[in-house]
């Protein structure tokens, strides 16, 4: 690999760390455009890179007790259903039409994380919850990103949880459902006889991992005001080079 791709493994890594988000909408385009991967491989081994990367980001989080469980309870059951669902759908659907909605779903969200303040739309009820839970869980198996880039605007719009806590959730909800997702494609691309490129899923997985802990180590010092504003901008940028794959 080059120096380009590990460099890039460790700014996906910071990213999850400092804003529970990011990973696997960065680790796309980095797996199409500097190691030249077909897209379904690279949807699918994205998620691999950001299993391992979210793993590892979560362990501080859960040694100082960040993470709401209650909350996380009530996501988890739909999400990881949603899951299980998008990823069947995406064997079916055609990889521009996977990276046409990872683009627009990045630029929906780089609209919202630069507002001063988010879009507020509480959610009462644990159906409406449920039903929100799901289609992230869905969004992960069918363009392969780990879902927090959604997650964590959505927790601060229907919850009164703060910052740390809402990456600590987005983290464990990436986690569960990257792990899940990665599984199912793997296992259709083993009966389609695909390969992928498992030692750059482990390399760019463990580089990502020690970016995610120095993340998760400045984001108790940095403006998270000005972190969100830059990360809108990166979203921007890799949005509109996924029109050029």
């Amino acid at each position: 690999m080059t120096v380009w791709v590990l460099l890039a493994a460790l700014i996906i890594g910071a990213a999850v760390g400092l804003l529970g988000s990011g990973g696997s909408i960065l680790t796309v385009p980095v797996l199409l455009h500097l190691l030249n991967l077909p897209e379904k491989v690279a949807i699918a081994a994205s998620l691999g890179v950001v299993a391992q990367i979210s793993l590892i980001a979560l362990l501080p989080y859960l040694w100082r007790k960040r993470v709401p469980l209650k909350l996380l309870k009530r996501f988890v059951a739909p999400a990881l259903a949603g899951t299980a669902c998008g990823t069947w759908l995406s064997v079916y659907l055609a990889a521009d039409w996977q990276l046409f909605i990872l683009a627009a779903l990045m630029l929906l969200s780089a609209l919202n994380m630069w507002r001063q303040k988010l879009w507020q739309w509480p959610l009462h009820s644990g159906w409406a919850l449920a039903v929100v839970a799901f289609m992230l869980g869905g969004l992960t198996g069918l363009v392969g990103v780990g879902g927090g880039f959604l997650i964590v605007p959505l927790l601060l719009t229907v919850t009164s949880l703060p910052l740390v806590s809402a990456v600590a959730c987005s983290l464990a909800l990436i986690c569960l459902q990257s792990w899940l997702a990665f599984a199912g494609h793997s296992y259709w691309m083993l009966q389609q006889g695909i390969n992928l490129p498992w030692s750059s899923i482990f390399w760019l997985g463990a580089l990502g991992a020690l970016g995610s802990l120095a993340g998760v180590l400045l984001s108790e010092y940095l403006p998270q005001q000005l972190l969100k504003r830059a990360f809108a901008l990166v979203l921007v940028l890799l949005a509109a080079s996924l029109f050029f794959v």
